[in-house]
């Protein structure tokens, strides 16, 4: 049984929330704030649902829908878990937090922030002149490039048939993606734009954004911080794997990223010291939960790249 869960953990962990998603939909439907996002949610389900039944038809009539139909169902889960997080205001999970009696942590953030950096980072950047609409146009392309990087990564190992890896990777940001929610619910932070008058970059006030944020946002997404934690997380995971250019470039990705989640003002320093410690936990939870010769394949594959 032990040994079932290790090999389908990722498959079963989405079939789960896929099933709860279902659930509480009927019980209670998800309300958007615009016609727009309704319809735009509608689009995406039905875009989805309409290409799996056809590849599931072509399948068997053709090798190539085959392959396709192979690459989405292992690529999937991951799609499932990073678009799995708009579920969370959708479908009224601060309403779970209110249950629980938790209220929101902000206030000690602001002040563990000022503990710590002397006052929130974003302070920092406003007062090195680093607030101009340049550099904020900069920040959001990064920070709106995270949801990207763990499928850049899966398809890439796909790519290379390297199927330790492949999984090592899945298995690992699955667990930090699911049980960072259960986090935002347990934990309710909202950033430091919920506790401050000053008005909202420019990018903020945005059309597309003020829809986004609006229609799909969770307003409590704070801590950990997981813009910080899963590319950082990745990076880690793929080291050995990948020419040293490709890290070195990597790893700037990964920095620019972690300065945007408080460049924006979206995320407290606090937030962002969870998110390496999140990283941190989550690399070692990923490889416990893997079957053993999956963990074996992974370490002699990179004993050998070390070796070499």
């Amino acid at each position: 049984m032990l040994d079932f869960l290790r090999r389908r953990l990722d498959e079963l962990v989405t079939i789960l929330f896929l099933s709860l998603v279902l659930v509480v939909t009927i019980l209670r439907p998800p309300v958007f704030a615009t016609q727009g996002g309704l319809t735009l949610a509608r689009i995406i389900l039905w875009g989805a649902g309409i290409l799996l039944a056809i590849l599931l038809v072509t399948s068997r009539l053709s090798s190539l829908a085959q392959s396709a139909l192979g690459i989405v169902l292992k690529i999937g889960p991951m799609v499932v878990a990073i678009v799995g997080y708009v579920s969370l205001k959708l479908l009224h999970a601060e309403d779970i937090t209110a249950w629980l009696g938790i209220l929101p942590k902000d206030h000690q953030m602001m002040v563990a922030d000022a503990a710590l950096f002397g006052k929130t980072p974003y302070l920092w950047f406003a007062q090195w002149g680093l607030d101009g609409h340049l550099l904020q146009r900069v920040m959001a392309s990064f920070y709106a490039f995270y949801p990207f990087t763990p499928l850049i990564a899966l398809a890439w190992f796909l790519w290379k048939r390297d199927r330790a890896q492949f999984s090592l990777i899945r298995r690992t940001l699955l667990i930090s993606l699911y049980c960072g929610y259960c986090c935002y619910i347990l934990i309710p932070v909202a950033g430091p734009l919920s506790l401050t008058k000053l008005s909202p970059f420019f990018i903020q006030s945005t059309t597309t954004y003020k829809f986004l944020t609006d229609n799909f946002r969770y307003r409590f997404d704070c801590f950990p911080s997981l813009h910080t934690a899963n590319p950082w997380l990745l990076l880690w995971l793929c080291r050995n794997k990948l020419p040293r250019t490709v890290v070195g470039g990597g790893a700037m990705v990964c920095l620019v990223i972690t300065l945007s989640t408080m460049a924006l003002r979206l995320h407290y320093g606090v937030d962002v010291l969870a998110g390496l410690a999140w990283a941190w936990l989550m690399l070692f939870t990923g490889r416990a939960t893997l079957p053993q010769e999956e963990t074996f394949a992974v370490k002699d594959a990179r004993a050998v790249e070390l070796a070499s």
